[in-house]
């Protein structure tokens, strides 16, 4: 990272867990469009997050697949990985880097949720999923500009333009279709849960 640039640990707003009756709303349909993308895959049987914060997404992952594949997931903050181990009890778990992953470990299904707009080098780190990517790679990234316009609503980072703390990429669907493109992988879908763009690709 930059040295101008400050990364918040986790999530800078807790948006998985939050009573506000609007972002509960908004939390169900992210959760019901990777619930979708994810019946688009087949023949899992192992499973990498990358990036994996608190572990509410992990827990999903947990939930849905299972003790019927291995999931792995990691972070680059200590502190957010315990409190990840604690809610997810099957899941190995452990500090990491996601521009260097560790080890030679290949895996049917990459999931890096709310990750690459954090990153300085967003193409190095999406190369590097795509090493160890058997097959699939599921990600989401906050769709822009509307993310930053229902920051403002509330009232949240108006001196920032409704920016998030630690945002530094900035994506609409099409301009995050067109980063993905490059990648070489076929985009088996793509779905735009308010406010997301969240799309799952396949090795050719």
């Amino acid at each position: 990272m930059g040295n101008n640039v400050i990364q918040p640990e986790g999530n800078y707003f807790d948006k998985y867990n939050s009573k506000n009756p609007i972002v509960k709303w908004m939390m169900r349909n992210f959760f019901d469009d990777l619930e979708g993308l994810l019946c688009r895959t087949e023949n899992i049987e192992s499973i990498l997050e990358a990036g994996c914060g608190e572990g509410d997404v992990t827990s999903y992952l947990e939930q849905v697949f299972g003790l019927q594949c291995k999931i792995t997931a990691f972070d680059i903050s200590a502190k957010v990985v315990e409190e990840a181990k604690s809610k997810c009890k099957s899941v190995v778990i452990s500090t990491g880097n996601i521009y260097k992953i560790e080890g030679d470990s290949k895996y049917d299904l990459v999931c890096c949720c709310e990750v690459l707009e954090h990153l300085e080098e967003p193409e190095k780190a999406l190369q590097e999923l795509l090493r160890v990517s058997n097959r699939y790679l599921l990600v989401s990234v906050p769709r822009e500009p509307i993310w930053r316009l229902l920051n403002m609503a509330r009232g949240k980072y108006i001196g920032d333009f409704g920016n998030t703390p630690g945002h530094i990429q900035h994506w609409s669907s099409k301009r995050f279709r067109t980063f993905l493109e490059v990648s070489g992988m076929e985009i088996v879908e793509m779905r735009k849960p308010l406010p997301w763009t969240m799309v799952l690709l396949q090795k050719k």
